[in-house]
């Protein structure tokens, strides 16, 4: 009796062993494909192009190079802002490849994105699509804002926006003092970047009483917007930093 328990105890650890290394290795032998990660982010310079890598694995490793197709969705990028090529390949002998993704300034300077999938055939198992974002880098540039007031400093404001509507420097009314002589405001924007300068007087004289006043905006030495005198309320600029 004591040994067909022993007999019985045996048999029972032999077939969860059994199972288990049944378990741990299934997945070496499924045709799998992911992507390292489900994000990545990248910049590119203006009027330039930079390539992005982004890692997949298999779940097995085979002796010969294999090919996996691939599918892109662009609709978040402007058309010739990247290229990605119809396949990747995981070399033989190894569980890991990498696509390589070109890049190309979009010239704005939104935040672009593709997603990239892998196509689905027969035998395949895919993980989830990964999704690369990308911008145009900011390089940057100082401006130099300069003031000569009228006597009533506390009327003035002024802000510089971006493309996108953001606000990237400005000053309230009553930022400067009544009696003031001047001011001299410094900040960085981005190189080869469009933006909008808007000088605004609350009493809508602008620079012009008691005496006329001067604005100068100016990148790299270089003067952008400037005025002087009465402007009305407010004297607006479009430029570029480049």
């Amino acid at each position: 009796m004591k040994n067909i328990k022993i007999y019985l105890i045996a048999l029972v650890t032999s077939v969860f062993a059994f199972y288990g290394c049944e378990e741990e290795s299934e997945p070496q032998n499924t045709n799998f494909i992911t992507f390292a990660k489900s994000a990545t982010s990248t910049q590119v310079d203006a009027g330039s192009s930079t390539t992005a890598s982004i890692t997949v694995y298999t779940a097995n490793i085979s002796s010969s190079d294999r090919a996996f197709n691939v599918t892109v969705d662009g609709s978040g990028a402007p058309d010739g802002s990247y290229s990605v090529p119809s396949t990747v390949t995981v070399p033989g002998g190894t569980n890991e490849g990498t696509l390589e993704v070109t890049i190309n300034d979009p010239k704005n300077i939104a935040q672009n994105s593709i997603v990239i999938s892998f196509s689905s055939s027969d035998g395949l198992f895919t993980g989830d699509p990964t999704t690369l974002t990308f911008s145009q880098s900011c390089n940057e540039v100082e401006a130099t804002l300069e003031f000569v007031f009228d006597g009533y400093g506390s009327e003035i404001s002024w802000e510089v926006v971006d493309e996108l509507g953001a606000v990237i420097a400005s000053k309230a009314t009553a930022s400067y003092a009544d009696g003031q002589a001047s001011a001299t405001e410094t900040f960085n924007l981005c190189q080869s970047r469009l933006y909008t300068f808007t000088i605004y007087d609350s009493y809508g004289d602008g620079l012009s009483f008691p005496a006329d006043g001067t604005y100068t905006l100016s990148v790299g030495g270089v003067t952008k917007a400037s005025g002087s005198g009465n402007f009305g309320s407010s004297e607006t600029t479009n430029f570029n930093t480049n």
